[in-house]
């Protein structure tokens, strides 16, 4: 994002280089501070309302002139595209969301197989080991005969 002098700013956003004060102090604008001037971040100014995200230009109604019908055109246009990201973001939750629940069921069936496998081999191992024990055992006995 672009970052602009309360100057530019101001000429940028229609407010007034004291408004724009104003709103620093009372935290409603962010702003950072560099060689004695302070930045207003783009997108700061865009979460103000006081930028339109889409053109880069100040709102119909941030000037000095409030025109009603603009103001409420622009708020619908707003909630509208809201309403469509909201929207899409609900999907792509859902959709993470039965896919976290797919990968759930696999893991779970994964790691009955790998805990039966690994039963199987501790079974295994205690079958050689009494077959070895057993044939240590057999050992002696046979060598003593020959």
């Amino acid at each position: 994002m672009t970052k602009y002098t309360i100057a530019e700013a101001s000429e940028l956003t229609g407010l007034s280089k004291r408004a724009l004060a104003r709103r620093i102090e009372r935290g409603q604008l962010r702003a950072t501070k560099e060689d004695g001037l302070r930045y207003v971040d783009s997108s700061d100014l865009v979460e103000a309302g006081l930028l339109d995200p889409a053109t880069g230009r100040a709102r119909a109604w941030a000037g000095h002139r409030i025109r009603p019908d603009e103001v409420a055109k622009e708020i619908v246009e707003t909630l509208v595209r809201q309403s469509v990201e909201l929207h899409e973001l609900r999907r792509q939750v859902r959709a993470l969301i039965e896919e976290s629940r797919h990968d759930d069921v696999e893991l779970r069936t994964e790691l009955e197989r790998a805990r039966d496998e690994r039963q199987a081999l501790r079974r295994a191992i205690e079958e050689t080991r009494r077959e070895l024990s057993r044939l240590q055992v057999d050992e002696p006995q046979s060598g003593s005969g020959t």
